[in-house]
C-alpha cells in the first residue's frame, strides 16, 4: 500500500458487498471465498460457458468507471496480465454518460479561482468526449485583452477522485486477504498488482503530470517538421483541469491502405517512434489510432499524454542491443540481454529460453503485418520472459505495449509491409552509432574513471576489512534449506516430547492425590480437588499434543495473526 493510504473504512462495506456480489455472479465466487468472504450473486448469473477473460471484462464494466480504468491499466501491463485477458481488455472503452453541467462548472471555477466567464468568452456545455475520469469541452480562452484562442478543456468528473480512492482502499483490503491464499501466474503478488494499478490510476488523476508530459513531448518533437503536438496552456492547467490548443485533423483510423498517404504515414510513424525511444528517451505510452491525427498540412499530430514512459541511457543501450538482436535474428544475444535486463527469480534454463526465442523469431521472419498475430512480437517476448520468471522494469513492458499498439496502427495502414524491413535501417544505424569510435572512446573513458575511483578506495576498504576481521566483526553464515527444515522438525519434536512429559507428570501427580488418603481441610477434600485439577490439566495438554501432531504443518502463528489483522481492518479505519 502506498504511504498514507488508510485501510478500508466501515463506510466502504456497502461497496465491498456490491463488488463481491458482482464477482460471484460472473463466476469468481471461488476468489471471493479465498479471501475469506461470502457473497450472494446479484441479478442473473453470467454464462458459465463464457471464457473467464470475457467474464472478467464484463465484471469490470458492470462495476463502473473505476474498474474500467483499472482494466485499461491492466491492458498495458503484459507482465501482470495474462495474454487472454489482455486480448479482452484491448478494446475496453470507458464511454460513460456526461456528468451534469453544474458539477462540471463547479470543478472548473474551483480550479480557475473565479467565475467561468472571466476566463472563457465561450464554453460549450456539451462535451465532445466523455470518459470515466474526465470529459472534454470546446471553448474560447481569453488569453489577454483582445486576444482569444480556440482551446479544448479536459475537466475531471466531479467526485471521481473520492470514488476511485474508495475503490482502491477496498482492492487493497481484498489483496491483503488473498495474499498467501492464491497463487497468481507471473511474478507479482495480489498486493503488488494493486499497488502498481494504484500508482498508475492516481497519476492519471493529476492532470499536471499530463501537462508536463505534453510540454516535454512537444519540445522533443519540435525538431521534426512532420510531427505536431498541441500546445499546453500551462497557466490555466491544474490537477483537475487541462487546457490545450484545439487542433482539427483527420483521425488516423480513417486513412485506408488505398490512400496514397498511407505508406508515407507508416514510415513516418516508425521514424518518429524510434526517435522518441532512442534520441529523446521519452515515448508515448498509448499511441492508439484515437490519439493520432493527420492535420490538413499532412503533419502527424499526437494527443493524450497521460501515459508516457522515460528511459535512462542504460535502458536505451539495452534496447539497442535487443533491437539489433531481433532484427538480425541473434537469439543467443537476445536471451542473454533479457537475462541481464530482468532480475531472474531462481535459476534460468538459458538453453530452453534461447530455443523459445528462436521459435518466436521464426514465426515473425518474413511475415507481413497481415499475417502476424495482433499481439505483436514484443508482447509475445514479454510474455515469454514472464513465463521464465524474468522481472522486467515497468518501462520495458509499457514500451512493449506501445509497440503493440503501433503494430495495430501500421497493420491498418500498410498490411502488406514487413515490419522487420521497416525497422532494419533504424536498427543498423543505431548499432553503428553504438559502435562508433567516438562512442567506444567515451565508454572507455567512463570505464577508466569508474575503475580509478574503485582502485583509489581499494586500500582503505582492505584496511577496513582487516580491522573487522581482527575484531571478529565479520561473521560468515551458510544457509541450507534442508538443514533448516531438519531444525524445524527437531524443534517441533522436542516441543511435543516436552508437552508429553509434562502431561504425564501432571496425570501421575493427580492420580496420586486422588487415591492417597488425606484428612479433609475445613471440611473439603482438598487432595481430591487438586488431583482432579491436575488430571484436567493433563487431559488438556494431551489434547493439545494430539492437535499439534495432526495439524502442526498447517498451523502458522504468523498466518493466524495476518488473518486476524485482515478481519480487524474491515471494521477499524485510520481515517
Amino acid at each position: 500500500m502506498l504511504s498514507g493510504m488508510p485501510p478500508i473504512d466501515v463506510r466502504d462495506l456497502g461497496r465491498l458487498s456490491t463488488i463481491t456480489a458482482v464477482l460471484a455472479r460472473h463466476g469468481f465466487g471461488g476468489l471471493v471465498q479465498a479471501a475469506g468472504l461470502s457473497a450472494t450473486p446479484s441479478g442473473p448469473t453470467a454464462s458459465a460457458a463464457a471464457p473467464w477473460a470475457t467474464r472478467a471484462r464484463d465484471a469490470l464494466v458492470e462495476l463502473g468507471p473505476t474498474f474500467v480504468k483499472l482494466g485499461q491499466v491492466l491492458s498495458v501491463r503484459p507482465d501482470i496480465t495474462p495474454a487472454a485477458l489482455i486480448e479482452e481488455l484491448r478494446g475496453l472503452q470507458d464511454h460513460v454518460p456526461e456528468a451534469p453541467w453544474e458539477g462540471v462548472k463547479q470543478v472548473l471555477e474551483e480550479a480557475l479561482g473565479g467565475p467561468l466567464e472571466a476566463t472563457f468568452s465561450q464554453f460549450d456545455e456539451r462535451p465532445v468526449a466523455s470518459a470515466s475520469i474526465a470529459q472534454v469541452h470546446l471553448a474560447t480562452l481569453r488569453v489577454a485583452e483582445g486576444v482569444e484562442r480556440q482551446v479544448a478543456v479536459k475537466v475531471q468528473r466531479p467526485g471521481i477522485e473520492r470514488v476511485i480512492r474508495s475503490d482502491l482502499h477496498i482492492l487493497h483490503t481484498l489483496a491483503g486477504l488473498l495474499e498467501g491464499r492464491v497463487e497468481l501466474p507471473g511474478l507479482y503478488t495480489p498486493q503488488a498488482i494493486v499497488t502498481a494499478l494504484e500508482r498508475a490510476v492516481l497519476e492519471e488523476l493529476d492532470f499536471t503530470i499530463e501537462a508536463q508530459n505534453a510540454a516535454r513531448f512537444r519540445k522533443a518533437l519540435a525538431r521534426s517538421p512532420e510531427a505536431y503536438v498541441p500546445e499546453i496552456l500551462l497557466p490555466w492547467c491544474s490537477r483537475r483541469v487541462l487546457v490545450m490548443e484545439r487542433v482539427d485533423g483527420e483521425p488516423l483510423s480513417a486513412i485506408t491502405p488505398d490512400d496514397p498517404r498511407a505508406p508515407g504515414l507508416a514510415r513516418l510513424i516508425v521514424d518518429l517512434s524510434v526517435r522518441q525511444v532512442f534520441d529523446e528517451g521519452f515515448f508515448h505510452g498509448d499511441p492508439h489510432p484515437g490519439n493520432l491525427l493527420v492535420l490538413r498540412d499532412g503533419r502527424l499530430c499526437w494527443l493524450d499524454f497521460g501515459l508516457c514512459g522515460s528511459l535512462t541511457a542504460e535502458m536505451q543501450d539495452t534496447l539497442v542491443t535487443l533491437l539489433a538482436a531481433m532484427v538480425f535474428e541473434d537469439a543467443e544475444t537476445l536471451a542473454l540481454t533479457l537475462h541481464r535486463a530482468g532480475g531472474a527469480q531462481g535459476r534460468l534454463d538459458l538453453r530452453a529460453f534461447k530455443g523459445d526465442i528462436e521459435r518466436l523469431m521464426m514465426r515473425y521472419k518474413g511475415a507481413s503485418y497481415a499475417r502476424l498475430s495482433e499481439r505483436g512480437s514484443l508482447l509475445d517476448l514479454v510474455e515469454l520472459t514472464s513465463r521464465y520468471r524474468l522481472s522486467l522494469v515497468p518501462e520495458y513492458t509499457l514500451l512493449a505495449r506501445a509497440v503493440s499498439l503501433l503494430d495495430g496502427v501500421l497493420r491498418a495502414l500498410a498490411p502488406g509491409e514487413d515490419p522487420v524491413h521497416l525497422i532494419r535501417p533504424h536498427a543498423a544505424r543505431r548499432l553503428s552509432e553504438r559502435l562508433s569510435p567516438e562512442r567506444l572512446r567515451a565508454d572507455g573513458l567512463r570505464a577508466l574513471l569508474q575503475a580509478q575511483g574503485g582502485l583509489k578506495s581499494l586500500p582503505l576498504q582492505v584496511s577496513q576489512l582487516l580491522m573487522d576481521l581482527e575484531r571478529g566483526a565479520i561473521r560468515i553464515e551458510a544457509k541450507d534449506p534442508d538443514a533448516q527444515r531438519l531444525t524445524d522438525a527437531l524443534g517441533s519434536a522436542a516441543f511435543r516430547l516436552s508437552l508429553a512429559l509434562c502431561a504425564s507428570a501432571l496425570l501421575i501427580s493427580g492420580a496420586i492425590l486422588i487415591t492417597a488418603p488425606a484428612a479433609p481441610v475445613w471440611g473439603l477434600p482438598l487432595g481430591v480437588v487438586f488431583g482432579l485439577a491436575l488430571v484436567i490439566a493433563a487431559a488438556t495438554m494431551w489434547s493439545g499434543l494430539v492437535a499439534h501432531t495432526l495439524l502442526g504443518d498447517r498451523l502458522s502463528l504468523a498466518g493466524l495473526r495476518r488473518r486476524a489483522l485482515g478481519v480487524l481492518r474491515f471494521f477499524v479505519g485510520r481515517g
